[in-house]
């Protein structure tokens, strides 16, 4: 076997230490790199991150440091609108001005509910409806009629009670209870009030019926007057609210009982001793 061979055989079983080994070399120290550089891991307070690299940059910087991509930059924050301040002139001046208003609403107030001006005449003058400016005074009626005509006595007829003589007097038979006493006027009358004088004697006044509940009827007004009369010798008074009224009938209703006055017994008639009205007269007089 030649030497050329022998060599080749050697480099076969190289890989697997089968030749002697050789001696140790000393190892050869290892390079160590730099520190990197320690201002790209340093974060600066506020700092920009890059959108290309995300290297952090400084906020005032308009260009990445690495790379140099355009930095973005957020909006600039828009400052809140300053609030509306008035000064003491303007608000003494708004006072001023409601104090203005307020007395111009309060003089308008007052010159409506007062009637003043001229608009309280005009409507006086234009409103059939309005009071006239005659007095009141007494009313006498043309004619009285009683209803049935059998419920009064001859001797005590219902024209007892517009006469104004003290000494007669109306009597009604069966207690009066649903007789009606109709008064007629011409021309027609304003009437305000009516008033029922019974009997003044006081034992006539005892021993006689005598009106407690009516009802009143107006020929001018849709509604009727109910009226509860006292047991009294005293003047019974019925406000009446009529504007033009021709006729007005009385519905006795119910009546307070006679009684035995000086041991003399009672009577069962009705007494009344005259009616007056008072008004105005709306044409004539």
């Amino acid at each position: 076997m030649d030497d050329d061979s022998l060599d080749s055989f050697d480099d076969l079983f190289e890989p697997f230490g089968l030749e002697g080994k050789p001696d140790k070399e000393p190892a050869t120290p290892r390079r160590q790199s730099p520190p990197r550089s320690t201002r790209a891991a340093t974060t600066v307070e506020g700092a920009v991150a890059c959108v290309s690299c995300g290297a952090p940059n400084d906020p005032d910087n308009r260009h990445c440091e690495r790379c140099g991509a355009r930095l973005a930059r957020s909006q600039m924050p828009v400052a809140p609108q300053p609030m509306l301040r008035t000064t003491a002139g303007a608000r003494a001046l708004i006072v001023l001005a409601s104090v203005v208003l307020g007395v111009a609403i309060l003089a308008l107030l007052v010159n409506m509910f007062s009637g003043g001006g001229g608009g309280t005449t005009e409507t006086t003058n234009t409103t059939p409806t309005s009071l006239p400016t005659t007095p009141v005074g007494p009313l006498t009626p043309i004619a009285v009629n009683c209803n049935p005509p059998s419920s009064e006595l001859s001797s005590y007829p219902c024209e007892a009670l517009i006469d104004g003589d003290p000494a007669t007097s109306w009597n009604a038979i069966d207690g009066g209870i649903g007789v009606e006493i109709t008064f007629l006027f011409a021309p027609p009358v304003q009437i305000t009030e009516m008033i029922i004088q019974n009997v003044e004697d006081e034992c006539r006044f005892l021993r006689n019926h005598r009106m407690k509940g009516i009802e009143v009827s107006i020929n001018d007004l849709t509604h009727t007057i109910v009226k509860e009369l006292g047991d009294s010798r005293d003047l019974q008074r019925v406000d009446i609210r009529s504007i033009g009224t021709s006729s007005l009938t009385i519905r006795i209703t119910s009546g307070y009982p006679g009684q035995t006055c000086d041991g003399k017994e009672p009577y069962f008639e009705m007494a009344a001793q005259d009616i007056y009205f008072f008004g105005r007269p709306l044409s004539g007089g």
